[in-house]
């Protein structure tokens, strides 16, 4: 699993995660995503376009990191996810705890308003 920061001149944090979100995956991201996201101060866009899996640690990082984000006053979208991994965020409800949408236009749009 791989942590690629988009740098992003609009104020936001930008980030893609690439590879299986699985325990090993997220294990390996775990900490440079929360101090890319969390740390950062500013509201963030997850790319997960390169993303084919996800489990449930995959799941609680990244509600561990939106809660984070929203103590602080911001916010986290995620966009871009695949069939199977869209999937798995529609089973577990995810989208009532992230904004969750179909691509960045969408996610800039949902963080502007």
């Amino acid at each position: 699993m791989e942590l690629e920061v988009i740098g992003d001149d609009t104020g936001l944090t930008h980030v893609r995660p690439v590879g299986r979100m699985d325990v090993a995956g997220t294990e390996t991201i775990a900490v440079r995503f929360s101090a890319a996201v969390a740390a950062t101060g500013r509201s963030a866009l997850i790319d997960f376009s390169g993303v084919d899996f996800i489990a449930s640690m995959g799941i609680r990082l990244l509600i561990t990191t939106a809660k984070a984000q929203r103590l602080k006053g911001h916010r986290m979208v995620i966009y871009g996810a695949q069939p199977a991994v869209q999937d798995v965020f529609d089973q577990s409800a995810l989208d009532q705890v992230i904004d969750i949408v179909a691509t960045e236009a969408d996610a800039r749009a949902r963080l502007a308003g």
